[in-house]
This record gives C-alpha cells, structure tokens and sequence, in this order.
C-alpha cells in the first residue's frame, strides 16, 4: 500500500500544479480549509481512477491528466471569453452533446482528436502492461473499498457540514478572477459550487428589488417589442474596421435612450444577459445564482418583465428560431410570464442565413406577430443568426470571420429597419428594444476595446426625438427595467 499513498500525495501536488496553465503551485498556498475541499475533491478523482484499474501510478497519472485538462481548458477559455471555468459549465455538458456545433465540441469528431483518442487506449492499454495491479490474490471483497470512498467523499461535499466548512470563505458577491487566484481553479470552483447551494434564494438584495420593481406604466404603447439580438455590437463605433449601421443610427437619432450594454460575460452565456434583462436584476445581486441563473430562474420568476407586462392585460410572446428546450427555455418561458413561445419549427429551412434562421425570417415573423396582435401585446424576441462558431464554410463566398460577422451585422440592421416599419404602422403605436446579449468572442477583433459591453437602443414609434439624445451606457439589467420605464413616458 505502500505506493498507493506516495502515488496519492503526489498526484495531489501535481495536480494543483496542473489546474494553473502555466503550471504553478500557489494554490497551495491557499487558506486550509480550501485546500482540505480541494483534497476531498482529489479524493473522489483518485479514488474513482484507481478503482477502475486497482494500479496506483494509472491512478495519479489520469488524476494529473484530469486536472491538466481543467487548467488548460480554462486558460482557452480565459483567452477566447475572458474568464475561467466555472462551476456552472458543467451544466452546459449536456447541451454541448445535444448541440455539438454551438459548443464546439464537433471538432472532438475530427480525424486529428479521433487519433488522439486512439493513441491514449492504446497508451493504457500498454501501461496496464507495465504496472502489475495491487489487488492481491482473492481479494475481491476490497473491489468495493474504493467506490465506498468515493461516495462518502462525495457525501461530505454535498452535506451541509461542507458548506459550514467553508462558511468563512464565502462572500455574497464572488469575484471569480480574485478566487481563482487566491485558492486555485479546484477550489474556486468547489467553494462557488457549495456557496450556490448553500444560500437563500432570492437572497436579501434580490429580494429586495423584486419587491420594488415597477409596474407597467398606464400610457405603455399597444405593443412592446424587445430583441436579444446575438452578438450585436456596433464595432466600428470602437474603432475596429466594421459595417455601416444605418438603421441601428437612425433609431439611436430618434430614441429615448441608446448607448452601451454592459453585460455580465463577453463571447457567450447568453443567459446571464437574458435573465438580467427580463428581471431587472443586476449581477452583484444574484450572488452565485450570476454564474447561470437560469439554473434556478423560478426563485426570481415574478420579477420578470412578462410577468409584469401581463399582469397589465398584454398578450406575451417568447420568440427563439431554433430548439425550445436549450437552456430548459421550454420549461422556464411559461414560469417567466410569456403565454406562448415561438421556437424553431416554426421557421423553413429556407430561412436560413448560414448555419441558423437568418434575421430577416424573424424580421417577418416579427412583423406578423405585430400585425395579427389583437390587443396589447408583449414580444421578446432572442436571435440566433450571428451564433458562432465563424470561419471557413459557414457562409458561401466569405470565408474571413470577421467578414463573416460583419454580414451578420448589416442583418441584423435591416431587421432593425423591418420592424420599426412595422411599428411604425400599428395603430397605438410601439416601442422597439433591443440590445446585445454579449460581443464577440476574442477570436474576432482581437484588438476590440471595451468587450464587457453590446450596445442597445430604447426607441417609441410614439415618441421620435426631434434632435439626437447623448449616450448613455447602462447594465443590461437597467435596459430592461429603462424598458418597462419609458414604456409610459
């Protein structure tokens, strides 16, 4: 046993080493209660390792290899989207598998990572040969010791002595570069996990603005229209080659308000913009529900703007071209307020624009809704044509990305112009509002200033300013709530 436990030691040394990219040891300089989770956690990697070969040295070896991946995944992940691996991505496994090209993850099919997969069976297969198992002669009865370890590692991590644990080391408001930093990616993500599952939901500051959110205003217009437009940034506004946005500036011209969105992550996680924009809930509120909260939206449903805008007699409608059930939207739409949901089916292929319904089919289905409304009606629209991955492919004749993302663009500006048309002629009037869940990844515009915002336009067919309104940046949860606001100005 002997081995076992150097192997065991220093598979943990060299794993924490390994969860840095470059490799580093300052984790374990971490306070001890961190580093006693991230042992526990080391545990349940060893100890299920190990339990599949009974070979020590294969153990620490895929322990080590395991924690290399998780470091160097998350320094990719830091250098495409701005910051580390997250607790939460764990839940998006599952929608990387149903979902492959949104994740990327096609690429684990092609021949160079299929080759990869071979050389390490192969690799295994040869190192089996090599270290003899420990398992000694009849003993069959300890094959069940170490999935016993495993399960009561995993039982104290998930009891509420493990969050009482780690009680001093948690805040209300995470800083996960910060964490990172100060305890190591294994840790980090183990204290967040068990501060998510430990806290009250809605907590004191999210209670709090739930109770004093605003109603919809009385002189609200007949129809409200808000668009999640996919990765809508106005690039050439930051000094990086772009496309001309004449609609998206014509609006900006005649608008109540226009700027900059801040929003809470940079490439991806459309549903942090989402959530923060439907409830009116900013980050620093949310606590570790931020990192995707629509892991646990129903805690925050009534704070929805459909909720509020139904509430005042408007019809709601959820708009989304493509698979109801990503991010559990066919389960979550109904509970944030929206009478009917729109997804995928109801678009042609010939819709199209590259991989995704393009945006001028949900211009038109835009169009159609304000059209057949027969009474108040709120829309919230999320668009997909701009979805990544860019590059070679996707669009026929245009192969550059940024080219590429530009096309998108100049779209998406024509949608804009398409439905302020269409707002233009409804009879009560309507206000357009829409805003980018996130910019582009870093892969696009590497030189791009300011990547934590999108831009958005708040702008009232009803209302047409008659001389340009100065910038004004918000957080994408004060556009939401701007939006239920100047809904009745």
């Amino acid at each position: 046993m002997i081995p076992l436990a150097i192997a065991f030691v220093l598979s943990f040394g060299l794993s924490l080493a390994l969860e840095s990219q470059p490799p580093s040891l300052r984790a374990l300089r971490a306070p001890g209660r961190a580093l006693a989770l991230r042992l526990l956690v080391h545990v349940v990697i060893f100890a299920a390792a190990f339990s599949l070969s009974w070979r020590p040295w294969h153990a620490a070896l895929v322990t080590s290899v395991v924690a290399f991946l998780f470091g160097a995944g998350s320094a990719m992940k830091y250098r495409i989207l701005g910051e580390p691996v997250v607790f939460t991505d764990f839940a998006l496994v599952r929608l990387a598998i149903r979902h492959p090209r949104l994740y990327y993850a096609e690429k684990l099919a092609e021949p160079k990572a299929l080759g990869v997969f071979a050389a390490l069976a192969l690799a295994t297969a040869g190192w089996f040969a090599v270290e003899p198992s420990i398992l000694p002669p009849g003993g069959w009865p300890l094959l069940a010791v170490p999935p016993l370890v495993v399960a009561a590692a995993v039982l104290a991590l998930r009891s509420a002595w493990a969050a009482r644990f780690a009680g001093p080391l948690l805040v209300e408001r995470p800083d996960l570069d910060a964490d990172v930093a100060r305890f190591g990616l294994g840790a980090t993500m183990t204290l967040h996990w068990l501060g998510w599952r430990s806290r009250p939901r809605p907590g004191p500051a999210a209670a709090r603005l739930m109770a004093e959110a605003k109603d919809v205003p009385p002189a609200a217009p007949d129809v409200v229209v808000a668009i999640q437009c996919e990765s809508f940034t106005d690039v050439a506004s930051r000094g990086v080659a772009g496309p001309e946005l004449p609609n998206y500036r014509a609006l900006c011209d005649e608008a109540l308000a226009w700027g900059r969105c801040r929003v809470p992550a940079e490439g991806a996680y459309t549903m942090r913009a989402e959530f923060g924009f439907l409830t009116g809930l900013p980050t620093a509120a949310l606590g570790y529900d931020a990192f995707d909260p629509y892991l646990v939206s129903p805690a925050y449903a009534q704070a929805s703007a459909a909720q509020r805008f139904r509430r005042a007699g408007y019809k709601t409608v959820f708009l989304h071209p493509y698979d109801r059930r990503f991010f559990s939207r066919d389960e979550l739409v109904p509970l944030l307020g929206f009478d009917r949901f729109v997804d995928g089916e109801a678009f042609a292929p010939a819709d199209r624009f590259g991989p995704y319904v393009g945006d001028a089919a949900v211009a038109r289905a835009i169009a159609e809704e304000v059209a057949k409304a027969d009474g108040p009606l709120f829309l919230f629209v999320v668009t997909i044509e701009n979805h990544g991955p860019w590059g070679p492919g996707r669009l026929p004749s245009i192969d550059d990305p940024e080219a590429q993302y530009a096309a998108h663009l100049r779209n998406s500006d024509s949608m804009m112009g398409a439905v302020a048309d269409a707002l233009k002629t409804r009879p009560g009037g309507g206000l357009l509002c829409l805003y980018g869940d996130h910019a582009p990844a870093r892969t696009l515009h590497p030189t791009m200033q300011d990547r934590r915002a999108a831009d958005y336009v708040v702008w009232d067919s009803r209302r047409l300013a008659s001389s340009p309104t100065p910038r004004l940046d918000l957080d994408v949860d004060a556009v939401g709530r701007l939006m239920v606001e100047r809904s009745g100005a």
